[in-house]
């Protein structure tokens, strides 16, 4: 089941799920469910359907980075028999970089419009379907970028935010990075770490979250970080 925060304040929806829940669980049966936060972080379900979630394997699921959508995308091709040029192999993997369903949308765009123009695929044809997705071209935003720009901004010497200093401004400055490398980069939470102090993946996550929390209720903070964005757009 997709999107299970939805049923928040579904009081009668719970109460039905949860019955489902309960005879497919004593059937012996597998429950997938997709949330959009963590089981704990769902207030608003009821206590019995929030103690079932969590008795379960929770795993988050992160947007693929560069390497996992190279093996995505070769499965996909040897799955429907196509030859792809290398060129415009590498050219999906850098540039088609949000979710799956992307990959397989320019795959399939791509088998029609050869099929339509009567054209081999190549890159001319790769970049024309690509395009139509997503911008391409653009200049990709690095860790290191992302923490220059977040402390110019702050005007903190990027040493700092690498330190085990837990002053307040010091820290904000680091979750508002680790923030912004995972929602502009295809790092992952280990790796965000590794670059910003050599944090570990809990650290990250908890910095993550913290700015995210803090986008939702603080207005004055919202303001702050669509500056901070905006200078990375420049």
């Amino acid at each position: 089941m997709d999107d299970i925060h939805e049923l928040i304040g579904l009081t009668k929806t719970q109460e039905i799920f949860c019955q489902i829940f309960k005879n497919l669980y004593q059937l012996g049966k597998q429950v997938v469910l997709t949330c959009d936060r963590a089981p704990v972080d769902l207030q608003g379900l009821e206590e019995r359907l929030l103690s079932r979630l969590k008795c379960g394997i929770t795993a988050q699921i992160e947007r693929p980075d560069f390497e996992l959508r190279k093996k995505i995308l070769r499965n996909k091709i040897i799955h429907e028999g196509l030859e792809i040029p290398d060129d415009v192999f590498e050219f999906i993997a850098e540039n088609v970089t949000e979710n799956v369903r992307d990959l397989e949308g320019v795959l399939v765009s791509l088998m029609a419009n050869s099929l339509i123009s009567n054209k081999e695929i190549d890159l001319d044809l790769a970049k024309q379907v690509i395009s139509q997705i997503t911008p391409i071209g653009k200049k990709r935003l690095t860790i290191k970028k992302i923490q220059e720009v977040v402390c110019n901004y702050f005007n903190i010497d990027e040493a700092l935010i690498q330190t085990l200093s837990r002053k307040h401004e010091i820290v904000q400055a680091r979750q508002i990075t680790m923030y912004l490398s995972k929602k502009y980069t295809d790092s992952s939470f280990a790796h965000i770490g590794k670059v910003v102090g050599n944090r570990d993946h809990a650290t990250v996550h908890y910095g993550v979250k913290t700015v995210k929390e803090q986008i939702e209720i603080n207005k004055v903070f919202r303001s702050t970080m669509d500056a901070i964005e905006g200078c990375l757009k420049q």
